[in-house]
């Protein structure tokens, strides 16, 4: 075993760690609501990411550090999968103290996310995947809910109902999707 191992071990334990710490002591304090973050955990990553992508698109922070902790939980034994390196960094700053950087850290779970679902393509049933060209001062970006109507996790309130829904195949990371999309929810 190499040394660049055993500590890349010894880092990732310590983030979990430190976001389950964050986690319970941000609980505690700000009375999450039975919303998304109340739900008990059941042990995926995929139901902590979409419980933050739907506590963002209400335009709050309350219960997201404690879904990055179970995220981060959920990804143990994963590791060597795609995206989730790209999901484990993101969950560490997921619980930030303005909205901004949590949307940013979003953006990044996101792309780890659709990775991840990419390799797992059984995982997608019941989801969406997302794109708002507008977010960012229009860089766009992507994200993963489920099925139904749109609710936006980078604009909130602002443009709830805005973005395109996707196939799988449209994804282009760090780039507008492919083909042509149609952009729902900008006249109401």
């Amino acid at each position: 075993m190499s040394r660049a191992y055993v500590s890349a071990v010894a880092r990732r334990a310590w983030l979990r760690g430190s976001i389950a710490s964050i986690a319970i002591a941000s609980a505690s304090s700000l009375g999450c609501r039975s919303k998304p973050a109340e739900q008990a955990p059941d042990g995926t990553m995929l139901t902590p990411y979409l419980g933050i992508g739907e506590i963002l698109a209400e335009d709050q922070l309350d219960g997201v550090a404690q879904l990055g902790a179970q995220l981060v939980i959920a990804s143990e034994g994963h590791g060597d999968e795609p995206g989730v390196a790209e999901m484990l960094a993101a969950a560490g700053r997921i619980g930030g103290a303005n909205i901004s950087t949590a949307r940013l850290a979003f953006r990044k779970l996101s792309e780890g996310m659709i990775a991840w679902l990419a390799a797992h393509p059984d995982q997608r049933a019941g989801l969406l995947l997302v794109h708002c060209p507008m977010a960012f001062t229009n860089e766009g970006a992507y994200w993963v809910q489920r099925s139904g109507q749109l609710f936006n996790p980078y604009e909130g309130a602002m443009m709830l109902r805005c973005g395109a829904k996707l196939a799988w195949s449209d994804h282009r990371r760090g780039a507008p999707p492919a083909g042509d999309v149609t952009l729902e929810g900008m006249d109401e």
